[in-house]
């Protein structure tokens, strides 16, 4: 770690800003670092020996009270790309090196490559070497430049003529700096906190140090960190012990500038580049990600499926290519694809990648492809909705946040999604989501599971539900016309066997407020539904209802009822049943069914039975009951069942005291069948 020193940096009130340089070996990138800032970014032993960029290189330069510049120094040789583009993951403006005497070469053009298909949009060309060819050649290859320039996003951008070696356009290159860098959007705070590690190395007295741009939100000292990947599950819950930015020591550090942290509690060694410096749980590595995908116009044709090599941030891995909806993609084209990468890379939407080949493009490089990450933690993908597949991704990339989370909500499905998991699979902070869903809650778009911690699902989810659930109900009353209603657990479990009982009861709510379904002593129904018997049902319930109130206390089994009337036992037994929820008949056990009126009449003299003599036996029951013991016994456990008597040895005495008893007040119906309430 660099000393502290007794320095006020202003972090909050001075602009930062990451510039990269690109271009081909030995057009002076280097030099004309250090020309602007003095520093020599070859900092290997190698690199000065051999006189070429191996690996990032780093310096910093004041552009006044306001604005500081972070330069990353890319190595410009071929074999070297791959170092190249980890330094470019974080910059803000590139400044692409092109030598006067040599003009555009190979590097050149794959350099510009990456940085479009990076998403770098700011910049500008610094023409090195002018003090090497005259005022013709000059106009010459400013000309060729214009040409190779055109169609990318350096077609209308300033062409600063500069000499690394006498210092000539040095103060016009300040400016240029200056004037493009106070013009670039500011990086989003209020974002997850994402930084690239591009090194890690131990310094004595502080211990582990690693260094790279902060991307996205924001760091403080003592903040909780982590590193993802984390393979060995030990690079979680660090502590941040020290900031730095370009030697100046940091209280808070704001996405985009260049750091370096001392981390507590881990090794050297268990960092590499590729990594990831996170807030503890804010991020995870994930080895599918979906992507807009542009090929190259100079590249060869790219089936689905094919191998190549992905680098977003500092993180490579090799990577099966699955294009959405299509087998192949033409040169210059544009598709959606799945990547499947052989190791866990941690991203967030809306950052870059590129994919590299093996083979070289002729005049450019290897770089064959790129574009925009969609979708981290994407869902299992469904080959026939590929087309709905399609569109989702094309509002992931194109939509506003509100219809990003729409798509993510609703592929997030019955369980939903929290405010972590939102600000993950849009690249956007907590506070930021939870306003944008506000809107949403408000028109149904999305609906809250929960208070604490929040908790969301999609308002298409929801109403899909209620269209189901709606369904089923309809299915039920037409099979069972008699039922008042549907188990509502086994409502839920015909919707979704794994579905929230918190989300199970939004869609009842919402049911009900729209009038559609109510939800009534564990019972569903619609809310248009009522028990109504056509004649012949009403005929045979008045014969049998007759039929039970003769019969008293010896009434009929359900076969000797379905014989008396002649109709099928299961018309019979769905009758009674209707009775009992009528409360006309008491179901006792089994096909045992009585008459209401029946049983308060018992009741009333058994309890004035045991007011008089405190016990009753069996035998004195049976003569009360006049039958024979099958009715006998179902009966008395009936009355304990109710707490009307308490069994006691071979008696039976009053449960409750003769002040607390109404005769006739405990006959209710009893249902013993699964579903139906007592």
């Amino acid at each position: 770690m660099i000393p502290e020193r007794d320095l006020c940096y202003k972090s909050l009130l001075m602009r930062t800003l990451v510039v990269g340089t690109a271009g081909h070996i030995d057009h002076g990138k280097t030099a004309l670092v250090r020309a602007l800032t003095g520093v020599d970014t070859d900092r290997l032993p190698e690199e000065q020996a051999r006189g070429i960029t191996i690996d990032l290189g780093f310096a910093h330069l004041e552009l006044g009270e306001d604005l500081r510049v972070g330069i990353v120094d890319v190595p410009g040789h071929e074999r070297f790309v791959a170092n190249m583009v980890a330094g470019t993951g974080g910059i803000d403006l590139v400044m692409l090196v092109i030598a006067a005497d040599e003009g555009v070469m190979p590097q050149t053009r794959e350099h510009l490559d990456i940085c479009g298909l990076l998403g770098i949009r700011n910049g500008f060309v610094a023409l090195n070497k002018v003090d090497l060819v005259d005022p013709e050649w000059l106009g010459l290859v400013t000309e060729d430049l214009r040409k190779e320039l055109t169609g990318t996003f350096l077609e209308e951008a300033p062409v600063v003529p500069v000499s690394a070696r006498t210092g000539a356009g040095l103060d016009a290159l300040r400016q240029t700096l200056r004037r493009l860098g106070s013009a670039v959007e500011k990086r989003p705070a209020d974002a997850p906190a994402f930084l690239a590690v591009d090194r890690s190395f131990s310094k004595t007295g502080f211990g582990t140090v690693v260094t790279g741009t902060l991307v996205s939100g924001q760091l403080r000292l003592e903040d909780e960190v982590a590193v993802v990947p984390d393979p060995g599950g030990r690079l979680g819950g660090l502590k941040v012990r020290g900031l730095q930015s370009h030697g100046h020591t940091l209280e808070t550090a704001q996405a985009g500038q260049r750091l370096a942290i001392n981390l507590s509690g881990i090794e050297r060694t268990e960092i590499r580049r590729g990594q990831v410096l996170t807030h503890a749980g804010e991020l995870r590595a994930e080895a599918v990600l979906e992507c807009g995908l542009e090929l190259l116009p100079g590249a060869r044709p790219l089936r689905t499926r094919t191998q190549m090599q992905l680098h977003t941030g500092t993180a490579h891995s090799m990577a099966t290519v699955q294009l959405v909806g299509r087998d192949s993609l033409l040169p210059g084209e544009r598709a959606y694809a799945r990547l499947h990468c052989e190791e866990p890379v941690a991203a967030l939407p809306g950052q870059r990648y590129l994919l590299r080949g093996t083979t070289t493009l002729a005049g450019r490089g290897t770089t064959f492809a790129g574009g925009p990450i969609l979708a981290v933690l994407p869902p299992r993908f469904q080959r026939r909705q590929a087309e709905a597949w399609l569109q989702d991704l094309d509002r992931l990339e194109h939509g506003s946040l509100g219809e990003r989370l729409e798509v993510l909500l609703r592929r997030a499905g019955l369980g939903g999604e929290d405010l972590s998991g939102l600000s993950l699979r849009t690249g956007h902070g907590r506070r930021t989501v939870e306003r944008e869903l506000e809107p949403m809650l408000a028109r149904q778009a999305a609906v809250k599971l929960d208070r604490d911690p929040a908790r969301y699902a999609s308002g298409e989810v929801v109403r899909d539900l209620q269209d189901r659930a709606e369904a089923q109900l309809r299915d039920f009353h037409a099979a069972q016309p008699l039922l008042p209603g549907m188990p509502a657990e086994s409502l839920r479990a015909s919707l979704d066997a794994e579905l929230d009982p918190r989300l199970f009861r939004l869609v009842m709510a919402g049911l009900e407020r729209a009038g559609r379904a109510r939800l009534e002593a564990e019972l569903a129904r619609l809310s248009t539904h009522r028990v109504a018997l056509d004649a012949a049902g009403a005929s045979l319930e008045a014969e049998l209802e007759g039929a039970y109130r003769q019969a008293g206390l010896a009434p009929p089994r359900v076969e000797e009822a379905a014989q008396k009337t002649g109709r099928p036992a299961a018309e019979v037994q769905e009758l009674l049943r209707h009775l009992v929820r009528e409360r006309r008949l008491v179901h006792l056990t089994g096909d045992l069914f009585i008459h209401a009126e029946a049983l308060a009449e018992l009741e009333q003299r058994l309890v004035a039975h045991l007011q008089a003599h405190q016990a009753i036996t069996t035998q004195e029951f049976k003569g009360m009951v006049g039958g024979s013991r099958k009715h006998v016994i179902p009966l008395a456990e009936y009355f304990d069942r109710l707490k009307v008597t308490l069994r006691v040895g071979d008696k039976r005495v009053l449960r409750r005291a003769p002040a607390q008893v109404q005769p006739g007040a405990a006959v209710a119906p009893v249902l013993e069948e699964k579903g139906e309430s007592r």
